[in-house]
């Protein structure tokens, strides 16, 4: 691998003013990063939010089955897909490199790894019903909540074949594409699900299948676009599309060791959102819409660090593949002290607005009076969740995932959900405390794993300036 001298002279001081010109260079990277990002997992959120909200308004029992179906596709996307997101920080380093030749063969290889996961991915989403019947789900929700995944499991190829194609674009740090086709994703999940739920301009009245099917659409059209924007549009040096490669062993190899640790490790942390949706099941649909509204309108702002993450990836992963381990270590500290600041503003926004926010998205008092408490819940996960975005991707550019995955572990299966679910739905601590035992729990994971992961990239980043 080819390799540069450092580009910033300067010594690195970590404790600098936010304010001195190097930070004002380096919030200036960050930020033609973390915009883009931010803006599309803000898009995708919000197509989560819609579904929320039309759902909502078509019917309650189908907007608890569309959040519990939620509580099991996005834990695979991100869990057993996830194993695919560490072909972005390799985009990175390669790119830092100047290595441009190897990036096509990676995404290539990349995209073969996706096709087994998109058939796992499948088989369980088709499971839906038996996974949500041992969890004692009420059988009236667990059928809108399979009719809504039987469609939408076919959604799931397009969704993870198009990862590969939006890492090569962030890793090379051209993620202004993936934000304009999410945008339109949510246009066309706006425009879809008015359709085909309610069975408007002259389509049959669907319900939640109406969703589903408004999400093969907008995933298919979407996937397809990108593959025609990085076959057409030139600057895109990477060879992408200039031979057809049967798997090879050794990229494969690579990306599972460190793709594997990422995957795992969002699914160990998904799991506990999610299994707590599902474990609130048993208490009824009013108690799944207050815990879905709580968890959709905290992870809006749970798109800022964890655009902030995505940004520390490829900004240490392009500095420590261009041997400036200084520099590396200069945005991995930045990128904690970005999300602190960003963190106490979302945490005063989601205080102050909880109630109008959370009347949005139902209009039944008892649900709004039980979600505005949750979101007192989330305006403090707002930090944790920061600092922990913060340091997992500072790590990943550095290629340490399995540190984060243990500490993940720990944290969220050690700590948050055991604890959640025993101050929940048991009396062992005192009296059942429903949702909120459930949000005191996850919050408590939040906070161990916040603390864990700061340590841990303070240790990384120091080793790598040592060994080199």
């Amino acid at each position: 691998m080819i390799r540069y001298a450092p580009s910033m002279e300067q010594p690195l001081d970590s404790k600098k003013s936010f304010f001195s010109e190097r930070s004002l260079t380096e919030a200036s990277s960050f930020f033609k990063l973390a915009i883009p990002m931010f803006l599309t997992q803000l898009a995708l959120q919000f197509i989560q939010v819609n579904s929320v909200i039309q759902s909502g308004n078509y019917s309650t029992d189908v907007q608890a089955g569309i959040m519990l179906a939620g509580n099991l596709w996005f834990p695979i996307m991100v869990g057993i897909g996830g194993v695919l997101f560490f072909v972005t920080p390799m985009v990175a380093q390669l790119y830092g490199a100047r290595n441009l030749k190897d990036i096509g063969p990676l995404a290539r290889q990349a995209i073969w790894l996706s096709i087994p996961i998109v058939l796992l991915g499948m088989f369980i989403l088709s499971q839906a019903s038996f996974i949500l019947t041992i969890a004692k789900v009420d059988p009236s929700i667990i059928k809108y909540s399979q009719e809504y995944l039987d469609y939408f499991m076919f959604a799931l190829p397009a969704i993870l074949l198009s990862q590969p194609l939006r890492s090569l674009c962030e890793g090379v740090t051209r993620p202004l594409p993936i934000t304009l086709l999410n945008i339109l994703m949510l246009i066309i999940a706006i425009i879809g699900n008015y359709t085909f739920i309610y069975g408007n301009f002259g389509f049959p009245e669907m319900g939640a299948r109406g969703a589903g099917l408004s999400a093969i659409i907008g995933t298919w059209t979407t996937f397809i676009l990108l593959i025609i924007y990085l076959k057409f549009k030139s600057g895109f040096d990477t060879e992408l599309f200039s031979r057809f490669d049967l798997p090879n062993i050794k990229i494969l190899g690579e990306i599972l060791r460190g793709g594997i640790p990422v995957g795992f490790g969002n699914f160990i942390e998904l799991s506990m959102f999610s299994g707590a949706g599902i474990i609130l099941g048993r208490f009824g649909s009013e108690v799944i819409a207050a815990n879905g509204i709580a968890m959709t309108i905290g992870g809006l702002f749970f798109m800022i660090p964890l655009s902030i993450g995505n940004a520390a990836a490829v900004r240490v992963g392009n500095n420590v593949g261009a041997n400036d381990m200084k520099g590396a270590k200069y945005s991995s500290y930045f990128s904690l002290r970005l999300a602190t600041v960003s963190a106490l503003i979302m945490s005063l926004i989601i205080i102050v607005n909880a109630e109008f926010m959370s009347s949005l998205l139902n209009s039944n008092s008892e649900v709004i009076t039980l979600a505005v408490i949750l979101l007192s819940f989330a305006a403090f996960f707002q930090l944790a969740d920061g600092l922990a975005m913060a340091s997992i991707g500072s790590m990943r550019g550095y290629k340490d995932t399995f540190g984060p995955m243990k500490i993940m572990a720990i944290s969220y299966w050690g700590v948050g959900l055991p604890l959640g679910i025993i101050l929940s739905i048991t009396d062992i601590v005192t009296t059942q405390m429903g949702a909120v035992g459930m949000w005191t729990g996850m919050a408590s994971g939040l906070l161990v794993a916040a603390v864990l992961m700061v340590r841990r990239v303070r240790k990384v980043s120091t080793k790598f300036i040592n060994e080199n």
